[in-house]
């Protein structure tokens, strides 16, 4: 059976207007811009930086 990987994903507007907080290296994306932000588990979207190419994903804990 194939596996499936699905991003959590909205517009810029409604990410802002909803304002949630991700879980530890859950991705978000907006789809009207294609950029994608990544959790820390504690802070809200709008807090949170874009991810760039040049990003540091130090909020992945790489111990698994």
């Amino acid at each position: 059976m194939a596996s499936k990987i699905q991003l959590r994903r909205d517009t810029a507007a409604n990410w802002t207007a909803t304002n949630p907080i991700l879980a530890q290296g859950e991705p978000g994306l907006e789809t009207d811009s294609g950029k994608i932000k990544f959790g820390n588990g504690s802070t809200s979207w709008t807090s949170l930086e874009y991810y760039t190419a040049s990003g540091n994903l130090s909020i992945i804990d790489d111990t698994i």
